[in-house]
This record gives structure tokens, C-alpha cells and sequence, in this order.
């Protein structure tokens, strides 16, 4: 789809648009972009990490249960701001700061590499508005066993390994790996930059689907996740209004 989007570029600070950038840009779901990527060099260099680069997520235990993870650039939410440098780790992964900073037009303020267990599960949820402060989300597939369908704002989308897409990060969304091994993906949150919009109107929209049974078996999936960990999750909604009242 080769309409073109045409708004004026989001104040990366608060209030950040409500329902995300690619909402504020008028790009109606998900966006497959144009990009060259070497994913087996790219899956490679992750390999070769040790196993103590890889933890299991403190940002959010409910949904983050299946993910392990660890910041390539920047660091988790804190009470105060901190600057988005490159995490020692990336020392090891010479191509991918290459493509995170090299081959995009504008500023990363996180990166986060993530993998998901096998058969692992990514409830429904929403990221935090105020955390990503106007940023456009990518996600890079690395490696995974089969596509993978990403649920976002009603739709699912089939994203296979060495695509990259802009996702919807601000609207409820969620994932399941129903692979036999780990899929892997890598997050880049960036401050949006003429040239990135530019990027997005030559991506492919549209092409999310309705699948009312999918959608219906996520969302009990969902709630039973939810239901099991109900304390687990008030004590991390608390955390959180702590913090946002320390920042």
C-alpha cells in the first residue's frame, strides 16, 4: 500500500501520543518494512554470546514469563531518564549495532534482544505510553521454528525470520510461540526522524487479518495467565505507580 503518510513529527517526551506513533502518523496497524538484513550472521553473533548475557525479564513478570532478554542499547525503566549508550554486550555484536545504528536514519533509545521459550505464550497487553515518549517500535526477526503470528488491535500478522516491522506497541497486542525451539527477535525503539517516516510510507500495510477463533483462544489464554498470577501482578501494578510517582 503506497499512500503516504503525512503528520507532523511526535515530541519524544511527555505527553506522548496516546495511542502511540503510528497511530499519530495515521499508519492504521502493523507495517512490514523494506530491509536488507544477513539473518544468519545476524543469529550467529547472538549464538556465540554466553549463556549468563541472557535473564529472565524483571519489566513486567506476567507478560515477560516466557521471554528471556537482555539491553543492547539503553537500560529498563527507572525513576530517572538515562542516556541510550550502547550495553557492554554490544562489544560482541559488531553487525548489529551496525544495523541498529548504521542503517536507520534516526536515534535508537533502546534495544532490547528477546527470546522466547518454546511454546512460550506473550499475553495480551499495552506498553507503558509514558516509557516509550513518542518512539516508533521495530521488531527484527532473528530466528524462529515457522512464522509467527503477532496479535495487535484486533488483527494478526504473520511475521517470518528476517523481516523487520513497525508494531503497534501502544494498542493491545500479544504472541504465541508455538515453535519447538526458541524464537528470537531483537526490539529498537526510535525517536522518530523524517527519514524514518519516510521509511514507513514504503513499508507494506494492510496486511493484518481477522481470525475471530485465534483471537478468542489468545484472550482465554490471557485471562487464565492473568487469573493464576493475580498477586503477582497487583504487586507489579504497585511498583509501578511507585515509581511513576518517584520519576
Amino acid at each position: 500500500m503506497a499512500t503516504t503518510i503525512s503528520a507532523a513529527l511526535p515530541v519524544p517526551t511527555d505527553p506522548p501520543p496516546a495511542n502511540g506513533v503510528l497511530d499519530y502518523l495515521g499508519v492504521d496497524g502493523c507495517v512490514r518494512l523494506p530491509f536488507d538484513l544477513d539473518t544468519a550472521r545476524l543469529a550467529a553473533e547472538i549464538a556465540a554470546l554466553p549463556a549468563d548475557v541472557w535473564e529472565k525479564s524483571s519489566r513486567d513478570p506476567i507478560v515477560q514469563a516466557s521471554v528471556e532478554s537482555f539491553f543492547a542499547i539503553g537500560y529498563p525503566r527507572g525513576p530517572k531518564p538515562l542516556p541510550p549508550d550502547d550495553r557492554p554486550v554490544m562489544a560482541r555484536l559488531p553487525y548489529l549495532r551496525e544495523l541498529l545504528r548504521g542503517k536507520v536514519d534516526a536515534q535508537p533509545k533502546r534495544a532490547i534482544v528477546a527470546r522466547t521459550v518454546p511454546r512460550g505464550f506473550i499475553p495480551l497487553h499495552t506498553d507503558t505510553p509514558r516509557f516509550f515518549r513518542g518512539t516508533v517500535r521495530l521488531s527484527i526477526q532473528v530466528l524462529s521454528d515457522g512464522v509467527q503470528r503477532l496479535y495487535c488491535d484486533g488483527l494478526w500478522y504473520d511475521m517470518a525470520v528476517g523481516e523487520v516491522w513497525a508494531l503497534d506497541n501502544l494498542k493491545r497486542h500479544a504472541l504465541h510461540h508455538a515453535g519447538a525451539s526458541p524464537r528470537i527477535n531483537v526490539l529498537v525503539d526510535y525517536v522518530p526522524t523524517n527519514a524514518l517516516v519516510a521509511w514507513l510510507t514504503r513499508g507494506e500495510r494492510g496486511l493484518g487479518v481477522a481470525d475471530p477463533a485465534a483471537t478468542a483462544e489468545m484472550e482465554a489464554m490471557s485471562r487464565e495467565r492473568y487469573r493464576r498470577n493475580r498477586w503477582r501482578s497487583v504487586k507489579y501494578e504497585l511498583f509501578k505507580l511507585v515509581w511513576r510517582r518517584s520519576a
